[in-house]
């Protein structure tokens, strides 16, 4: 019997070591795994123990997140069309029967002109210098090529105004709307909803330009978000990115160059992660624009600067002419950097905040909303672009 019990204690700590070798070795190899894992575990947690949960939304304002949008912002609209504009899809001045064939037809410095309907059908864009318009309200949903997204552009130089897309869902769960592989692509007056990603963009995806966009309720396992970027410039302008959802972050950008002016990036009552995320350090600028972390965020974070992989060599951060507000029911924290990187140079802010925002600088300080002669939650500034 003696015998028994020791061989059983050998086996016992045997199989200790190897379980926790193996737990090392999927971590260090695969990460992303790991995290997703995660993230997966606390979703399933939050739903069967609601005191996980930090500060759900029907406590603070009763209003579903969509409510709270709606309440916010009006409903996007598509820009307005010129009359005697062509109807269906067109090349320059030809016509093509469907998304499909246009992306077979399409040639370098091209107009793709799609009007006004809704396509179940993607989109591929390989060659250069291509402009994507649409004319009216033009609708890509539940779409994908290639396992990606509802758009490709693996050429250069790539523009795309006035489209709405929603619901893209993929196997590898980060569906976007818009999938870069090209250097180059110019974002204009386009609503993404309602997918796993709303611009998922490459390591060399060169300058991404957003502007006069809106980004709505995107994300999936703390892995997609509303906007990520892996390589380049990113800048985006006079945009909204809103809600994230399920961990994922607002922006997530790895761009040796980051600009956000103008722009509303708000969490409202969403179970979302970062505002923004920087995780390889780079130029980071965020200039007159309202910054909202809202009660049910999962990360206390609303700025992350290199805190994976670091690989710029010029690193600097500059948040100026803000509006900030700390919303968080379980604690906040402004701007969270790996201890080797400079501080964030923070100038003429208004910061609503229960604690200590922690950054240096002449900055407007409020304890809350009242004080600030704001509205209640979950009311934002208005904001115009």
């Amino acid at each position: 019997m003696n015998r028994i019990k020791y061989l059983l204690k050998i086996y016992l700590i045997a199989a200790g070591i190897s379980i926790h070798i193996l737990a090392l070795g999927t971590l260090l190899v695969m990460p992303d795994r790991v995290r997703d894992v995660y993230y997966r575990v606390y979703a399933i947690l939050e739903e069967k123990i609601p005191l996980l949960k930090t500060g759900p939304a029907a406590v603070q304002s009763g209003l579903s997140i969509e409510e709270e949008i709606s309440l916010n912002f009006d409903p996007w609209k598509p820009l307005a069309t010129r009359e005697g504009k062509k109807t269906g899809i067109w090349i320059n001045d030809s016509p093509v029967k469907s998304l499909k064939a246009a992306s077979k037809a399409v040639r370098n410095g091209d107009v793709l002109t799609i009007g006004e309907g809704v396509y179940h059908e993607p989109l591929v864009i390989r060659a250069n210098d291509v402009k994507v318009v649409g004319v009216g309200h033009v609708v890509i949903e539940n779409t994908a090529a290639e396992g990606k997204g509802a758009i490709i552009t693996k050429g250069n130089n790539t523009q795309i105004k006035n489209i709405e897309c929603r619901n893209v869902k993929v196997r590898d769960r980060n569906g976007a709307c818009v999938r870069h592989e090209g250097s180059g692509l110019t974002l204009t007056h386009v609503y993404f909803h309602h997918s796993q990603q709303g611009l998922l963009a490459g390591g060399k995806s060169g300058h991404v330009l957003i502007e006069d966009s809106r980004f709505e309720r995107l994300g999936l396992a703390g892995r997609a978000h509303g906007i990520y970027v892996n390589g380049g410039v990113l800048t985006l302008r006079n945009s909204m990115v809103l809600a994230s959802k399920d961990q994922g972050h607002e922006v997530k950008s790895r761009a040796a160059v980051t600009t956000i002016e103008n722009s509303v990036i708000a969490s409202l009552s969403s179970g979302d992660s970062r505002l923004i995320d920087v995780p390889s350090g780079g130029v980071l600028t965020i200039k007159n624009s309202v910054l909202q972390k809202g009660v049910s965020s999962t990360n206390q974070d609303l700025i992350g600067y290199g805190l994976e992989k670091r690989g710029y060599s010029e690193n600097r951060v500059l948040l100026a002419d803000n509006l900030i507000l700390m919303e968080r029911t379980r604690g906040n924290m402004l701007f969270h950097k790996h201890g080797s990187l400079p501080d964030a140079v923070a100038r003429n802010n208004v910061i609503i905040a229960r604690e200590e925002p922690q950054i240096t600088g002449v900055n407007v300080l409020f304890e809350d909303r009242s004080e600030a002669g704001l509205a209640d939650y979950p009311m934002l500034p208005k904001f115009e672009k």
